[in-house]
C-alpha cells in the first residue's frame, strides 16, 4: 500500500508539474480478426475509442485493408476526418497496424520488419506542436506467437527487433506495444526486449505472473468466462498479453519527451475480476456501459499509456533531475540537473529535496548539482529525490530522480520474514522485501510430492520464530531434497497473506543430509486467524505434543487436533503417502509438520507418516512439564478474571517468562508479569497498563517462555 500511495503522490506532483508540456495517449488494442464485415463490433469499439480518446491506437488483428477502412469510417472518423492509418504490412492475415491522430502527429516515414510468422510494423512520427528540442519516435506493433510451448518462436519475432535497433543511433527513440502472447517474465523474448537491445525497453508496470490473483491489475486477456459467436478466448481474466514498453528516453533521458508515471493502464481492469467476465457484476474501473462495450468488442481488454512533450509555445522552464542512478553504500551520488533549461530565458535557481527512502544528508542542496553519501540499508532500497527549478519570469517545474541501492544476497528465510507491521486487507504482516528480487539461503524442510509442481519450505536452522519461508516453483522444476542446504535466487511476494518466494532465477545446492529441528509448539500457537505469535511461525517445521483429534476429516481431508491450549488444523497437502483421516478421539504423542497459512487459516502439514508420534525434539530433548496450563475463571468475566498457569518444573530450564493482555487485534493491552514468576495465579480487572478500564470483547492472555508460547482467549462483559 505505501508503495502505491508513494506512486500516486509522484503521479500527482508530475501532473502538477507540466507547465509547458502537453500530453498524448497511447492505445494498444487487439480487436479480435477485424475485418471489412465485422460492423456491429466496430459500434462496441467505437464506444470504448471515444471513452478513452486516444491520440495513437496500434491494432492487433486486423484481417484485411477493409478492417481498417472500417474503423476509420465507422469508428474514428465518423464526425469528421480527424484520424488517419499508417500502411499495413504484407502478411496476409492478423496484421498489426497503426491509427493516429492528424492533429497531432506527421507519420514522417515507415518500416515493416519480416519475421517468421507475422510482420512487425513501424511508424516514424513527429509531434507537429512539439518544441524543437522533442525528437521524433518510432511506433513498433507486434503480434507474437500465441500458446505456451512456443517461446523460442516468440524469442525469434523478437530478434528481428532486435537486430534492427541495433543499427540505429542511441537517440533512436521507439515505444513497442501489442499483443505479445507472454505467460511468464522469464521468457527469452520479454528479456531479450527488456533488458537485452542496444537501447533496451522499459516496462512501466514490472513482472507479473499469469493465473495469479495478486497480479490481477495488470491482466489483460480475456473479458469473457465463456465462448461468443466470434470465436473469441475465454476462461476469464488471467494472463498479461498486452503491452506498451518505452525506451529509456521515455524513462529515464529525455525532459521533452517521457512516460507519464502511473498513468500506464487496462481500461475496464477494477482488479476484481479475477478469473471472471469483464460483466460479472458491477465494475469500479469504468461504467458499466463500457465494460459491455469491451466485452463484446474482442477478448482482450485495452492498454493506455500517456507520453508528456515540450511543446512549441512553451515559456515554462523544463526540469531534468538526470536519468535513474544505480549506487551501493558508501558511494557518493551526485545528482545533476544541468540538462534542464528555459526555452525563452534563464533558470535562477535549483532546489533538490528528497521525497523518499531512509534519511540522508544533502549537501550542495540548493545548487545544479547535489550529492549524498549512501548509508547502510539492509534491503535494496529506493532514494527518490526531486528537483525544482525557477526561471526568471518566476514560472517553475519538477523533475524526479530514483536512485536504487541493490542488496541481493546474504539472506535467510528469517531476514524476508521477520517483521512487526501488520498489514492491511489480506496482507498478514507482509515482507519488508515484498517485489524484490533476492538471494537466500536455508535448508530444506518439505517438498510436495507433485513431479509437475514440487512447491516446497526451507529454513534458517539457527532461529526459532520467523525462520521458514514457502517456495512456489514453476511447471517442471526439479526439486531439492529435504535437508538439501539451497541457494535460491528469486522473486518475495505476498499471496492472500502468506510470504513467498517464485519465478526462481537460480537454485544452488551448497550441502546436503543437513537436519532442522522442529520447534516445541502449543496448538492455540499455530491457529486461528492473522496473528502475529502465529505468524512468526508460518513456514516453519513445528511440533505439537500429547494431542487429541477433536473434529474428524471434513471433505478436504483436513481434521483437527487439540492439547490443553486450543485447537489446530492437520492438512494433507505435503504428505508423501496415503493421508491418514483418524477418528474422533485418537490420540497422538506427537505430530510434526510445516505451519502454513493460505486463505486465512493456518494449517499444520505432516510430511509422511514418520511425522506423527515422531520423537519430540523441543529444547532439552524431553516432553514439556505442566507448562501448557493456561487458564482462566471466570471466563467470560466482569469486571476481573483469574489466570492460572503452571512453569513451576520449567523455571530453571525456562528462565524468563512473559504474561500478557492483547485485544483482538494483537494490540498489547498491558504486561502482567515480565521475569520470573513468583506465583502461578495472576489476577486481570481489566483494565490496561494506564489504568484505564477496557471495553467489552475478546481479549488473549499470552504467556511466553524462551522455548513455547501460549494464548487463552478469554471475554470480557459490562
Amino acid at each position: 500500500m505505501l508503495q502505491k500511495l508513494k506512486k500516486r503522490i509522484h503521479l500527482l506532483w508530475f501532473i502538477f508539474t507540466l507547465q509547458g508540456q502537453d500530453t498524448l495517449t497511447v492505445m494498444s488494442y487487439n480487436v479480435l480478426r477485424f475485418d471489412g464485415n465485422t460492423t456491429v463490433r466496430a459500434a462496441y469499439i467505437k464506444k470504448t475509442i471515444d471513452y478513452v480518446k486516444p491520440d495513437i491506437v496500434v491494432l492487433q488483428e486486423i484481417e484485411h485493408q477493409s478492417g481498417i477502412d472500417l474503423l476509420l469510417n465507422n469508428v474514428f472518423n465518423v464526425d469528421s476526418t480527424v484520424f488517419a492509418a499508417g500502411p499495413l504490412p504484407s502478411n496476409q492475415y492478423m496484421k498489426s497496424g497503426i491509427i493516429y491522430r492528424t492533429s497531432a502527429f506527421d507519420l514522417t516515414s515507415n518500416v515493416s520488419l519480416s519475421t517468421v510468422l507475422r510482420d512487425i510494423p513501424g511508424y516514424t512520427l513527429s509531434i507537429k506542436n512539439a518544441h524543437t528540442n522533442v525528437a521524433p519516435f518510432t511506433v513498433f506493433g507486434a503480434h507474437l506467437k500465441a500458446s505456451q510451448g512456443e517461446e523460442d518462436q516468440r524469442w525469434q519475432e523478437a530478434k528481428i527487433l532486435y537486430d534492427y535497433v541495433a543499427k540505429q543511433d542511441s537517440n533512436f527513440h521507439y515505444i513497442m506495444a501489442g499483443d505479445f502472447n507472454m505467460y511468464d517474465p522469464s521468457e527469452p523474448a520479454y528479456k531479450l526486449l527488456t533488458d537485452s537491445m542496444t537501447v533496451d525497453l522499459e516496462d512501466p508496470i514490472g513482472d507479473w505472473n499469469r493465473n495469479d490473483g495478486s497480479h490481477v491489475h495488470k491482466f489483460t486477456q480475456s473479458t469473457r468466462d465463456s465462448q461468443l459467436s466470434d470465436g473469441g478466448a475465454s476462461g476469464g481474466l488471467d494472463d498479461r498479453f498486452d503491452f506498451i514498453l518505452f525506451s529509456d528516453h521515455f524513462t529515464k533521458k529525455d525532459p521533452d519527451m517521457k512516460y507519464v508515471e502511473g498513468s500506464y493502464k487496462v481500461i475496464g481492469n477494477d482488479e476484481n475480476h479475477f478469473n471472471k467476465s469483464i460483466i460479472d457484476g458491477s465494475n469500479s474501473a469504468v461504467p458499466d456501459s463500457i465494460a459491455e462495450a469491451i466485452y463484446y468488442a474482442s477478448d482482450h481488454y485495452p492498454v493506455v499509456a500517456k507520453i508528456a512533450y515540450t511543446s512549441k509555445s512553451s515559456t515554462s522552464p523544463i526540469a531534468h533531475a538526470g536519468g535513474d542512478i544505480t549506487a551501493a553504500i558508501g558511494d557518493t551520488v551526485t545528482l545533476d540537473g544541468s540538462q534542464s533549461y528555459d526555452p525563452n530565458g534563464t533558470i535562477i535557481y535549483y532546489v533538490w529535496d528528497q521525497t523518499s527512502g531512509p534519511e540522508i544528508t544533502l549537501n550542495m542542496g540548493g545548487s545544479v548539482q547535489a550529492n549524498f553519501v549512501v548509508p547502510e540499508v539492509n534491503l535494496t532500497t529506493t532514494f527518490t529525490f526531486k528537483l525544482t527549478v525557477s526561471d526568471n519570469d518566476g514560472e517553475g517545474a519538477t523533475d524526479f530522480v530514483n536512485v536504487m541501492v541493490p542488496i541481493v544476497g546474504g539472506y535467510t528465510p528469517y531476514d524476508i520474514q521477520f517483521t512487526e507491521n501488520k498489514g492491511t486487507g489480506e496482507d498478514c504482516y507482509p515482507s519488508d522485501f515484498e517485489g524484490q528480487n533476492v538471494e537466500v539461503t536455508g535448508i530444506v524442510t518439505a517438498v510436495r510430492p507433485d513431479q509437475t509442481y514440487p512447491n516446497f519450505f526451507f529454513q534458517d536452522p539457527t532461529k526459532k520464530d520467523w525462520a521458514g519461508m514457502f517456495v512456489y516453483v514453476n511447471k517442471d522444476y526439479t526439486a531439492p531434497a529435504v535437508g538439501d542446504e539451497v541457494k535460491l535466487k528469486g522473486d518475495v511476494a505476498e499471496y492472500y497473506g502468506m510470504t513467498e518466494m517464485k519465478n526462481l532465477d537460480a537454485t544452488e545446492i551448497l550441502s546436503s543430509n543437513n537436519s532442522v529441528n522442529p520447534v516445541n509448539v502449543a496448538a492455540a500457537s499455530i491457529s486461528g486467524d492473522c496473528r502475529i505469535w502465529v505468524e512468526k511461525y508460518e513456514g516453519m517445521l513445528v511440533q505439537l505434543t500429547n494431542v487429541s483429534v477433536s473434529q474428524s476429516a471434513n471433505p478436504d481431508g483436513q481434521w483437527y487436533v487439540s492439547d490443553w491450549s486450543g485447537t489446530a488444523m492437520i492438512d494433507g497437502y505435503l504428505f508423501d503417502g496415503d493421508w491418514i483421516t483418524p477418528a474422533f478421539g485418537t490420540h497422538f504423542v506427537s505430530i510434526t509438520g510445516v505451519l502454513h497459512y493460505s486463505y486465512g487459516e493456518y494449517k499444520l502439514m505432516p510430511r509422511n507418516s514418520d511425522d506423527f508420534n515422531a520423537p519430540v525434539t523441543s529444547i532439552g530433548d524431553e516432553l514439556p512439564d505442566r507448562f501448557e496450563l493456561l487458564t482462566n475463571y471466570p471466563n467470560p468475566f466482569n469486571p476481573s478474571t483469574t489466570i492460572e498457569f503452571d512453569v513451576e518444573n520449567n523455571v530453571k530450564t525456562h528462565g524468563h517468562v512473559s504474561l500478557q493482555i492483547l485485544d483482538i487485534n494483537g494490540r498489547l493491552v498491558t504486561t502482567l508479569i515480565n521475569g520470573v514468576p513468583h506465583s502461578n495465579k495472576m489476577i486481570w480487572n481489566g483494565r490496561n497498563d494506564k489504568g484505564q478500564s477496557m471495553p467489552a470483547g475478546v481479549y488473549f492472555a499470552r504467556l511466553t517462555t524462551a522455548s513455547t508460547t501460549l494464548t487463552q482467549k478469554m471475554v470480557l462483559l459490562k
